[in-house]
């Protein structure tokens, strides 16, 4: 007697998923809170294996006593690069002897440094435009993922061979999930969660104006809000990376929210900390939360620093470290409160 047929599967597994649940809405600032954001824009310049163009744009707010906002700085720029990562053109808000120092740099190696020596040429290091050309480093990871996600996903070969992310962050891990999945040849990337649009998450005040969405391309979207309460600055941040299918679908790769406090006298010492993460690609990613916790008692002026020095490799999270790095614009954003 002959059994049915079992059905063959047809396709590779689906990955495991890390976090899925992308945030639905955002707190409007309070009274008396300065609000930074920034977003980039990265796309293909024409393809992802020729060049990239990142279109940026970032703000300062000032919320009064009576919840209306007030801008107090808009700057735009736009950034092209070559497959090699370096800077072919630099438009925008950007004064004249930094877009002249930054032609042809590369931006992965010591583009930070870099950026640390221009003060002369007019590069104030909590500026806006500063907060923007520090993020270029990250658009080669950025662009690496989307084109991960743009290939159609199959089994390439199993490999003994190790990538060379191996070892960066929690979420690349020796023998995790990403390193397991490169070797044996299956999927690296489950379906992205999907993205809420900012305008149906917030108040259309609370986040600076955007480009259209382009399909194929990537958006970081950055919040740090600074609210005077007495003895302390409450400090929340909101941190997402997704993707435009070509259907204008956002998923969600990469997010964060961090809640904190910091005295509010001049050493401005972290006080608290909490990290949620809400949208990741790997079950491990969430691991690099776990040492947050050790930046404790640092000074913000000293943060960046610290993070690097703390939460480097597997202890953290690439990502959740760029979002801890940017508390550095804390001070400049407690002077703009003080102000007024």
């Amino acid at each position: 007697m002959s059994g049915a047929a079992v059905p063959s599967r047809t396709g590779p597994p689906e990955p495991e998923p890390g976090p899925s649940d992308p945030l639905t809405s955002l707190p409007a600032p309070a009274p008396g809170t300065v609000r930074r954001t920034l977003s980039i824009e990265v796309a293909p310049e024409p393809t992802w294996d020729r060049g990239s163009v990142v279109v940026a744009t970032a703000r300062d707010l000032l919320v009064g006593s009576d919840g209306a906002g007030r801008e107090l700085d808009t700057r735009r720029l736009t950034v092209t690069l070559d497959a090699a990562s370096r800077m072919t053109a630099l438009s925008g808000d950007v004064p004249g002897p930094v877009r002249e120092d930054l032609a042809g740099t590369s931006t992965v190696g010591r583009f930070r440094a870099r950026l640390a020596t221009l003060a002369d040429a007019g590069l104030d290091p909590g500026s806006l435009v500063s907060a923007v050309l520090d993020d270029l480093p990250t658009v080669r990871l950025i662009t690496g993922y989307a084109m991960v996600m743009e290939q159609p996903q199959v089994s390439p070969p199993p490999s003994d061979r190790r990538s060379p992310m191996v070892g960066i962050c929690a979420g690349w891990a020796p023998d995790a999930t990403a390193d397991r999945r490169i070797r044996a040849g299956t999927p690296l990337l489950a379906a992205l969660p999907t993205a809420p649009a900012p305008a149906s998450m917030m108040a259309a005040t609370d986040f600076h104006a955007e480009p259209p969405l382009r399909a194929g391309s990537m958006r970081r979207r950055r919040i740090l809000d600074v609210t005077p309460r007495g003895d302390r600055l409450d400090v929340f941040e909101y941190f997402r990376d997704s993707h435009l299918d070509a259907a204008l679908r956002e998923g969600s790769l990469h997010e964060y929210v961090v809640r904190a406090s910091v005295s509010a006298d001049d050493a401005l010492v972290l006080t608290e900390i909490g990290v949620e993460p809400r949208a990741l690609p790997f079950p491990e990613c969430p691991l690099g939360s776990r040492h947050v916790t050790d930046l404790l008692g640092t000074s913000l002026h000293e943060i960046d620093g610290a993070v690097r020095a703390g939460l480097s490799g597997t202890r953290g999270c690439t990502h959740l470290n760029d979002v801890l790095r940017f508390l550095r614009y804390v001070p400049v954003l407690r002077v703009l409160a003080a102000a007024g």
